[in-house]
This record gives C-alpha cells, sequence and structure tokens, in this order.
C-alpha cells in the first residue's frame, strides 16, 4: 500500500526562511521500468524565528532536454508542489509560546503510479503539523497528466460525454469500503451514512484518483469516510468495472489497447 499515515517527524533542520531545491537520496519506483524515467527531487526550508520546517519530494521527468512535452510536464509538476509549499507558509505565523518540541512542518511524499508514453500520474501525500495542535493533517494531492496534449487531465477526461460515470465510481467505492470496514470490525455494522457522504456521487468526493496498471485508484483522506484514526483509505476500480462508462478514446480506454 502506497499510503503513510505515521508522519515522520525527525527532519534536519536548514536555517534560514528562503530554501532551496537539492536532489533527493535516490529511489526506485516500479514506474521508472516504463517509458518515462524520473529523478527524486525535494524542497526544503526551515524557518527559526517562526519554528516550521518544509520538506518536500518530488519527481522530474528525465529527458527534458530533448523532450519538450517532458519539460512542460517538469515545470507544471513542480508548480503543483510549490502552491502546495506557498499555502503552508502563506500568513504562517507560529504561537507566541512554544508548544512543543517539534515545531510546525509540511512534509509531502509521493508515488508514480503510471508513467507510459503519454500518461503520468503522480500520487502525494502530504502531512501538516501546526504547532500546538491535537494531531498532524494528512490529505492527498494528485498530478495526472496527458503529455501528448501538454495538460493535466481531469477524471471526467476518462469517461463518455454524458454518461452517469460517476454514479458508477461510487457505487463501487461505496461497496468497498462497507465491506472494508465491516472486516475490519467483526459483529460491528460501519457508519453507512458517513460512506455514503463521503464517497457519494458528487465531483467533491473524488478529486483525488490515480490511473495504474491496475486500473482507476479513489484515494479517500482522514474523515471523509471513516474517523481519523482509520487513515486514508483507497480503493481500486479495475477498468472492467468501468467498461460501460469508459470513454475508448480516453486515457484509460487507450490503456485497454
Amino acid at each position: 500500500m502506497k499510503r503513510f499515515f505515521t508522519t515522520i517527524i525527525s527532519i534536519a533542520l536548514v536555517l534560514g526562511g528562503a530554501g532551496a531545491m537539492v536532489p533527493a537520496a535516490a529511489v526506485t519506483h516500479a514506474a521508472q521500468r516504463a517509458a518515462v524515467k524520473f529523478v527524486p527531487r525535494q524542497i526544503k526550508r526551515a524557518n527559526r524565528r517562526l519554528r516550521y520546517t518544509i520538506t518536500a519530494k518530488y519527481p522530474q521527468a528525465l529527458g527534458a532536454a530533448r523532450d519538450p512535452r517532458l519539460a512542460k510536464f517538469n515545470q507544471a509538476l513542480l508548480g503543483v508542489v510549490l502552491k502546495e509549499v506557498g499555502g503552508f507558509t502563506k500568513d504562517f505565523q507560529a504561537p507566541e509560546e512554544r508548544m512543543s518540541e517539534v515545531g510546525s512542518y509540511f512534509e509531502a511524499e509521493y508515488n508514480v503510479t503510471l508513467a507510459t508514453n503519454n500518461l503520468i500520474s503522480v500520487w502525494f501525500g502530504v502531512s501538516t503539523f501546526y504547532e500546538g495542535a491535537a494531531h498532524p493533517n494528512h490529505n492527498s494531492k494528485v498530478f495526472n497528466y496527458d503529455l501528448n496534449a501538454g495538460r493535466e487531465l481531469k477524471l471526467a477526461d476518462l469517461f463518455k460525454p454524458n454518461s452517469d460515470y460517476l454514479k458508477v465510481v461510487s457505487d463501487y467505492a461505496i461497496k468497498e469500503l462497507t465491506e472494508k470496514f465491516r472486516g475490519e470490525m467483526p459483529g460491528e455494522e460501519p457508519d453507512t451514512d458517513w460512506i455514503r457522504e463521503g464517497a457519494g456521487p458528487k465531483a467533491e468526493n473524488y478529486q483525488n484518483w490515480n490511473l495504474s496498471p491496475k486500473g482507476l485508484e479513489i484515494n479517500f483522506d482522514p474523515y471523509q469516510v471513516n474517523s481519523y484514526a482509520a487513515g486514508p483509505q483507497e480503493v481500486v476500480i479495475p477498468l472492467s468495472a468501468l467498461r460501460d462508462v469508459l470513454d475508448p478514446n480516453g486515457p484509460l480506454g487507450r490503456m485497454q489497447h
């Protein structure tokens, strides 16, 4: 399972607020064996006065100097990461009195779930903690990109126009989540109202999705379909379950050929 829930709180402090991009330790991703290969990068910042640290890891595609499509992808993905970091630091104010030894932090990990000649899908797991809070916050951020079209994909791009794809996706997710929680709590019934609210057929419930060789991966952040203690949830929908609503000429439809 690619998700993480326990936050790493041991961070090397880099004093000063300017920050710089530096290469991260080399890692191997399954997606690197596909058409597009990546090198890991990270943004590290720290501010002693405001007592926060930032560690944001992200991938950059190799070959951008030769392929303008990859150069555009790299620029777009970096923009997403910088926007997330900027959202953390904007109007940041530290407590007047120190409330913990850890201080505030922003951390982002990533996983490339798909990398083909024309499609790249990246999942980010973001953890943020503000000094004095009861616990960190965890959320997903995704970036699904069509190299040939040179743009980020929307979920609707995968399906036939005017198809009721959200209901198909939602019905599958609700069934999977209900069965999963029932199995984790023998003798107890899961909170089906909570599940239906967080996984119902509404666009806002399906902002966090990725493409993978397994199909369509849906991410649900803590609190969305269950308690914070239950952690983030993931449902993988195979292409066979989406056959009736998939656009045969869309990104997932093309993956079937």
